[in-house]
């Protein structure tokens, strides 16, 4: 993509000349849920910035009320469709959980500092999108939903490892076995989320004034600083992902998930 762009993909991004890049989330039509369109010009995108000395911050939102509403059903529904039994062979299911880890992997990936701007729902990928990122600023009426249990999956995208190196074990636990919402002020109290403010407007501001910061600080130092962090909270995140392809993969076959695949089919007829 080139520094400013607007795909048929619903991802709009943008680089200026301070070397601050944004991804913009544009599906309202589908709650910013993330199609494989969609997540591969993301990670083509932040592939592209990793190399790039001049990409001081990287800022990913979600416009239309949502940040992102998680992996696309519909496309998911499609593929399985293609099978004579409805469900997902296991080349097609490592396929579809790929995106997920790639995904992931391009945030973490990135060099500079990755701010996630959330307002509105942040579910499933969607959520591990956020949690991948540096720092995390949210309104008062956004929540976040690991909510992959609830139709017979476990979480991808590394938030098996990124809630838990933020919140501990047993709150980990909690949003991950229990597959319910997280309120913002709550993950706030419980160290998951950096900042949260009172709506739309609120965030802009301070977003704003965030990453007019960190494009006044030194990119070396900042870069270096980060990796540090990282060396100690995230050390074996691509272990992570590749737990999570291999259990996902199985999941994504099971009985349980056709069932909700059948369910969701059911409630579009």
């Amino acid at each position: 993509m080139s520094d400013n762009a607007a795909g048929g993909d619903g991802i709009r991004v943008s680089v200026d000349d301070r070397g601050v890049a944004r991804i913009v989330i544009h599906r309202p039509h589908r709650m910013n849920a993330l199609d494989g369109a969609a997540s591969r010009a993301i990670i083509e995108a932040l592939d592209g910035w990793s190399a790039r000395d001049d990409i001081r911050v990287v800022v990913i939102d979600g416009e239309g009320g949502s940040f992102s509403t998680g992996a696309d059903v519909i496309d998911i529904a499609k593929v399985a469709g293609e099978n004579a039994g409805g469900g997902l062979d296991p080349t097609q299911a490592r396929g579809v959980i790929s995106g997920g880890s790639d995904l992931a992997r391009a945030i973490r990936g990135v060099r500079a500092p990755v701010v996630a701007v959330v307002d509105g729902p942040a579910v499933g990928i969607g959520a591990s999108v956020a949690f991948a990122s540096d720092l995390i600023y949210a309104t008062e009426r956004s929540y976040f939903l690991l909510a992959f249990i609830n139709i017979g999956l476990m979480p991808d995208g590394g938030a098996s490892m990124s809630v838990a190196a933020a919140v501990g074990r047993a709150r980990a636990n909690a949003m991950a076995l229990l597959g319910e919402k997280l309120r913002a002020a709550e993950a706030f109290d419980a160290g998951l989320i950096t900042e949260v403010v009172a709506d739309r407007a609120a965030l802009d501001a301070r977003v704003n004034a965030v990453v007019d910061k960190l494009a006044g600080l030194s990119s070396s130092a900042l870069r270096m600083t980060k990796a540090a962090l990282d060396a100690h909270t995230m050390g074996d995140f691509d272990a992570a992902l590749d737990r999570e392809l291999d259990g996902q993969t199985a999941l994504l076959q099971s009985p349980e998930f056709q069932a909700a695949m059948s369910a969701f089919a059911g409630t579009k007829n």
